[in-house]
């Protein structure tokens, strides 16, 4: 067979492991060993199976991972969560669609200590929607609201899912978290514009929701009393930002910082540093083995010549950038769907990768933009992760219900999705420091 051929059949077996329910790490190990033994034979494979692992994880840029996952689960423990919650809700309470705008707000806030959508979907689920349903507002709007806004959690920094897309691209993480922020404040200004729109149509709505303002003294307090979490966020990003440590240097000082608030609020007694730091082994582990599978899979891949054929059938095309980034991301659309974003990444760069690179489209903006649609997968059936989370963290809210009310936030995605296409300064400006 030759290279090509192989390469092909690769690719159909993967496909083949993931259709019959083979964990996707392991699909990867088992179609890149078996792809190197077939291309490099019996004496070059087992060497390449013997280094490729190690090289891939022995990166000190990767102690990033554990550290975010362990701000996450302290930020929670902490309760920090609440405290986002009520500081948006005295300050845009009293406008149409008040408490479910504050729970946008709320999600972003507590993104920025958290890099999963999962652990804010399900962390701000169990405070906001109780109240929203208390106020008279459906199922729909309570329990979609929070499933996208959830999303949040992987855009905006410190990002779990940019933390992989750097791994499988080596584009720069600081880059990718300097350029998230604007992208993530934008999305959840069109979330809250949206909903307020929305909830207008109904006046009765309207008149029944509305709290009354909060006295200013009151905004201020509780906005203050949220500083854990702004210091939190200054620390991890400000210090990348202002070039005064690394991404990694950022995430240990942060990890340093929520294990401080956590120990103060009695984390050591309650074991909650303990269940941070099993957590954190876990998810990590389960991250390393996607990403020693995506290193065999890719040395594989690359010695077909695929992503290199691919890439120069991309250009001898001559098609405008605009065109191009547009048909790459239609498949990412459906791939949502039915795979989690982290295996999407791993499974999809060895060989689009290439393609962006040399159509000369901006990494970081890429990268953004893929982010936004693992956004939408998160809230799409039938897997839709975050659709299921909120619903099992909320008592008698129905499943069928919160899909519906995800709808128009799939919208809203699509809109800023090709509001960042039309104008990439808004990921870019802040990268020209």
């Amino acid at each position: 067979m030759s290279p090509l051929e192989i390469g092909y059949g690769m690719i159909a077996g993967l496909f083949v492991l993931l259709v019959i329910g083979v964990p996707i790490g392991l699909s990867l190990i088992a179609i890149g060993a078996a792809g190197l033994f077939a291309i490099r034979g019996i004496r070059g494979a087992p060497f390449l199976l013997e280094t490729v692992p190690y090289a891939s994880t022995a990166s000190l840029a990767l102690i990033v991972i554990p550290l975010f996952v362990f701000i996450g689960h302290l930020a929670y423990s902490a309760g920090l969560s609440q405290k986002a919650y009520r500081a948006a809700k005295t300050w845009v309470g009293h406008i149409a669609g008040g408490l479910p705008i504050a729970t946008v707000f709320a999600c972003a806030g507590f993104a920025t200590v958290c890099g999963s959508s999962v652990a804010t979907a399900a962390t701000v689920a169990r405070i906001a929607v109780p109240e929203m349903l208390k106020a008279g507002f459906n199922q729909k709007i309570s329990g979609g609201c929070v499933s996208a806004a959830g999303a949040l959690g992987i855009l905006i920094p410190p990002s779990g899912i940019l933390v992989i897309y750097s791994i499988a691209t080596n584009v720069s993480i600081a880059d990718l978290f300097i350029g998230a922020i604007a992208p993530g404040i934008l999305t959840a200004v069109v979330y809250a514009v949206g909903i307020h729109l929305i909830v207008r149509r109904d006046p009765e709505l309207v008149a029944r929701t509305r709290l009354p303002p909060a006295p200013w003294p009151a905004r201020f307090k509780d906005m203050f009393n949220a500083w854990e979490m702004l210091s939190l966020f200054l620390v991890i990003i400000g210090g990348i930002y202002l070039g005064l440590a690394t991404a990694t240097e950022s995430a240990a000082l942060g990890a340093a910082l929520a294990l401080g608030i956590a120990v103060a609020r009695g984390g050591l007694r309650d074991g909650t540093v303990r269940a941070g730091l099993i957590a954190s082994a876990s998810s990590t582990a389960s991250i390393f083995l996607l990403i020693v599978g995506s290193a065999l899979f890719g040395v594989a891949l690359a010695s077909t010549q695929i992503p290199t054929l691919a890439a120069s059938w991309v250009a001898a095309q001559g098609l405008p950038p605009t065109l191009l980034l547009l048909l790459l991301l239609v498949p990412y659309l459906f791939l949502g769907c039915f795979i989690d974003g982290i295996s999407m990444i791993f499974l999809t760069m060895p060989v689009v990768f290439p393609v962006i690179q040399t159509a000369g489209i901006n990494p970081v903006l890429f990268g953004i933009i893929v982010t936004k649609l693992v956004e939408i997968g998160a809230i799409t059936p039938p897997v839709g992760m975050n659709v299921f989370v909120v619903s099992g963290a909320v008592p008698g809210l129905r499943m069928t219900e919160v899909f519906r009310g995800a709808v128009p936030f799939i919208i809203m995605e699509i809109l800023v999705i090709g509001l960042l296409i039309a104008f990439p300064q808004i990921v870019t400006f802040p990268l020209a420091r």
